[in-house]
């Protein structure tokens, strides 16, 4: 397997490997975790790559509506399962935002505190998986950014990494943002007007959301345990996603 981060799938602009980032004792291997916008519409060419590059299973992140508007072209084409946030936290009702200004850091410490069954969930069947899985929510970037940030932090992937790795999201999607923007790409059966920080990954939310691991857990490992990701899971995840690094 060629090692590459951006993967050229035919019908995806933001499917990435989690691969080749310097971890705790080693380095994080590719051919373990893909992470991308929803494959809806993926034409035939790009299930290909995805066979052909070796992908097991995909987990989709996204809610029991938004899969039924937009449904994954990878459903019976590989092993596919939903975990899905409850009640409705995908959406962007005021109920499920927080209170005060905007940011994208207290969207995601408001779902790692409330919909923790959900993270550890997630997690568990990343670590567990026999094969390489794809995890996707709808555009790739902030259900997805939270278990990305999980799963490179559980084996000591540093802050900046993370945080660097997320941002890529913004560049990436500009044709899909455009879309939706204009409304030629409609994300959910319900009218949408996208507020503009729906477009955008910035570095600093991502850091403050590891530094909420840090500061009231003592990182990400610490939060995932006490969240229910059994020691185990931890050890089988280090040690497929994790090799040693050149000497």
């Amino acid at each position: 397997m060629v090692p590459i981060r951006r993967l050229p799938v035919p019908g995806l602009s933001n499917c990435r490997d989690l691969g080749g980032y310097a971890a705790a004792d080693g380095v994080t291997r590719f051919g373990v975790f893909l992470r991308s916008e929803a494959p809806c519409g993926l034409p035939e060419a790009g299930a290909q790559y995805l066979r052909q590059w070796g992908l097991g299973e995909t987990i989709d992140l996204r809610g029991e509506a938004e899969i039924a508007w937009r449904p994954s072209a990878l459903e019976g084409v590989l092993p596919y399962r939903k975990i899905s946030l409850s009640g409705g936290a995908e959406t962007f009702e005021q109920k499920n935002l927080p209170q005060g200004p905007f940011s994208w850091d207290k969207v995601y410490i408001k779902r790692a505190r409330e919909h923790s069954d959900w993270v550890r969930d997630v997690v568990t069947a990343c670590c567990e998986a026999q094969t390489p899985v794809l995890y996707h929510c709808t555009t790739g970037k902030d259900r997805t950014g939270i278990i990305s940030c999980c799963l490179l932090g559980a084996v000591g992937v540093s802050r900046e990494d993370i945080a660097a790795d997320y941002c890529l999201s913004m560049v990436y999607l500009q044709e899909m943002f455009e879309g939706m923007r204009t409304g030629r790409l409609t994300i959910r059966k319900e009218p949408s007007n996208f507020e503009p920080y729906v477009f955008e990954t910035p570095f600093t939310a991502m850091a403050a959301f590891y530094d909420f691991f840090t500061e009231e857990y003592g990182g990400i490992p610490a939060y995932l345990r006490k969240i229910g990701v059994s020691d185990a899971a931890l050890a089988r995840l280090r040690e497929k996603f994790v090799e040693p690094a050149l000497s």
